[in-house]
């Protein structure tokens, strides 16, 4: 799964990278949690690429009762590839509403026998912004405003991830941004054709302090590398 990431690059890398404007002065953040706001890049109603602010933890738009009270306890912050058009609860976002999640990195715990997992920062070998696949709707929160949220698509762990996780999310390479956000549905093909873990060498990883296990703590230091 995805549980954790981070951004360090500053708004105009970012702008950049992913060709669109971003009017937002946003600090570096190294603990991106679920339900928080984050980073998005979508096509906008006049299919131009736009930078948007999405809380993530994904609510259909359909979501009443006990479902939607359950997302608030249990929120949909990632979406299985393999499963995508058959939920329900995801296929027409897959469809129609894709996005692109900046980041720098994420985080993975890996479980130690008789030992308390230990997390893992997990960047590109040659460091800088990657777009994580993503998914997004609008809805409605419980004082009858509108919300857009956003999940993570996630994929089998490929090599470098194996021997940390089972998981590891979906990562769109830059010359497939365009594909990812302007594909229609007569493209679902080409589309889950991305849905595949980057190639071995792709992935860096280091120990890191236990202190990015609290959504209370941010800074650069959590993915500095643990100490030997």
């Amino acid at each position: 799964m995805c549980g954790r990431f981070y951004l360090k690059s500053a708004p105009a890398e970012v702008g950049e990278h992913f060709g669109v404007p971003v009017r937002d002065n946003f600090p570096p953040r190294y603990n991106i949690c679920p339900t928080q706001p984050v980073a998005a890049i979508r096509m906008s109603a006049r299919h131009a690429r736009e930078y948007s602010l999405m809380r993530w933890g994904f609510v259909p738009s359909w979501a009443k009762g006990e479902f939607l009270e359950n997302l608030a306890k249990r929120p949909l912050i990632n979406a299985r590839s393999e499963t995508v058009l058959e939920k329900a609860s995801f296929k027409n976002a897959f469809r129609r509403r894709r996005c692109l999640v900046p980041a720098d990195g994420f985080y993975e715990w890996q479980a130690r026998p008789a030992k308390a997992k230990q997390p893992f920062a997990i960047h590109k070998r040659k460091e800088g912004l990657i777009g994580l696949a993503g998914i997004w709707e609008t809805a409605v929160d419980p004082d009858g405003g509108e919300i857009d949220t956003l999940a993570i698509l996630t994929v089998a762990a490929g090599k470098d991830m194996a021997g940390l996780h089972s998981r590891e999310p979906v990562v769109i390479a830059p010359e497939s941004y365009k594909l990812w956000l302007e594909a229609d549905e007569r493209d679902m093909v080409s589309l889950e054709g991305l849905l595949t873990p980057p190639p071995p060498g792709f992935w860096s990883s280091h120990a890191v302090s236990t202190e990015v296990n609290s959504p209370r703590h941010d800074g650069p230091h959590l993915i500095e590398p643990l100490a030997a």
